[in-house]
């Protein structure tokens, strides 16, 4: 039997191109695969920063200082402590009330629309009495003062 060099490398060849049309397609496929992802990744990156800057949450309303002179008990006895409550947060000044019938208190979550207040005015002795008010929310980004003047 003899071989016949001619028609086993030209078999060979062909067997080769084969193999190497093969691998030549595998690698165009993954080149694709690789490209589609390369081009969907900055799209996908940018939805997710585009939801996540829609889901932050809001800047927190600017402080709202609430702020006046304190009238005496009923019992003439001097105020010693102003505390004011709304429905969501509890303000006390009990420093400043006792020498000059002012005080202070700041807000931090008070919304544009306003809060109810109420304010009970503690005086030397344990008497107190309260007033009921509306606290203002600032209506842009600045903080406010409302002035509240308290009394029996």
């Amino acid at each position: 039997m003899a071989l016949d060099l001619d028609k086993l490398t030209r078999d060979l060849g062909r067997e080769s191109l084969r193999h190497a049309g093969i691998i030549w397609e595998n690698l165009m496929r993954n080149r694709l695969a690789v490209l589609t992802i390369a081009a969907l990744l900055p799209l996908t990156g940018g939805a997710s920063l585009a939801i996540a800057g829609q889901a932050s949450a809001a800047p927190p309303p600017p402080a709202v200082t609430v702020t006046g002179t304190v009238d005496d008990c009923e019992d003439d006895s001097s105020p010693e402590e102003v505390s004011i409550a709304t429905s969501k947060e509890t303000k006390v000044d009990d420093t400043g009330v006792k020498s000059s019938n002012k005080y202070s208190v700041k807000f931090k979550n008070i919304p544009k629309k306003g809060r109810d207040a109420t304010a009970t005015v503690t005086c030397v002795g344990g008497s107190k009495y309260t007033q009921e008010f509306r606290v203002n929310g600032a209506q842009g980004t600045e903080p406010v003062t409302q002035k509240v003047h308290l009394e029996p």
